[in-house]
């Protein structure tokens, strides 16, 4: 099926070609090529209004992602040969991203196809509501980057497993007696 990458954006150069390529990949590692899937670049204000609208948060943030199937199963694949051969859409809001990659002296080129494996967990089932959650979505996260490095000899990291990514989504690794507030 086909992928879209569209960028609808001005403001952060980065190479399109290399988003695609890296889109593909990613789509194989996960066996998902049967299904649409795409990725939309925006302009802040765009993702911080999005992010308003779907998640009560106003400010921008690095990837939205709206599933084509709800209530997925980490991991499960909806049927390939339904009518919905559709994983989702991702929104990735790149003066989010720009600025985060300044923060950790990061190029963009090489963040984005963390972004899109963090948006493509989501696309099919993950979250990071829990610690549970958090866990089973890093974990897959590291697999899909481990497999991305064989493939393309880029060596990143989750974006589950930063501790501003932590602190930024209320998640909490780590094991604790008493409910963490949220």
């Amino acid at each position: 099926m086909s992928i879209i990458v569209r960028n609808f954006q001005k403001s952060v150069a980065f190479n399109l070609d290399k988003v695609k390529g890296d889109l593909k990949a990613l789509r194989r590692i996960l066996r998902v090529e049967r299904f649409d899937v795409s990725v939309i670049c925006v302009e802040d204000k765009d993702i911080r209004q999005m992010n308003k609208i779907y998640r009560a948060t106003d400010e921008p943030t690095d990837v939205l992602s709206f599933p084509a199937h709800e209530n997925l199963k980490p991991g499960r694949l909806p049927d390939p040969w339904s009518d919905l051969a559709d994983l989702g859409d991702m929104f990735l809001g790149m003066g989010y991203i720009e600025r985060d990659c300044t923060k950790h002296n990061a190029d963009i080129d090489d963040v984005l196809p963390v972004i899109i494996t963090h948006g493509l967990c989501h696309l099919i089932g993950y979250d990071h509501k829990t610690q549970e959650q958090w866990k089973m979505m890093h974990d897959r996260e590291l697999q899909i980057l481990e497999q991305f490095k064989k493939l393309t000899g880029q060596d990143l990291q989750p974006l589950t497993g930063r501790s501003d990514f932590l602190q930024a989504h209320h998640t909490d690794p780590q094991p604790h007696s008493q409910p963490t507030p949220a």
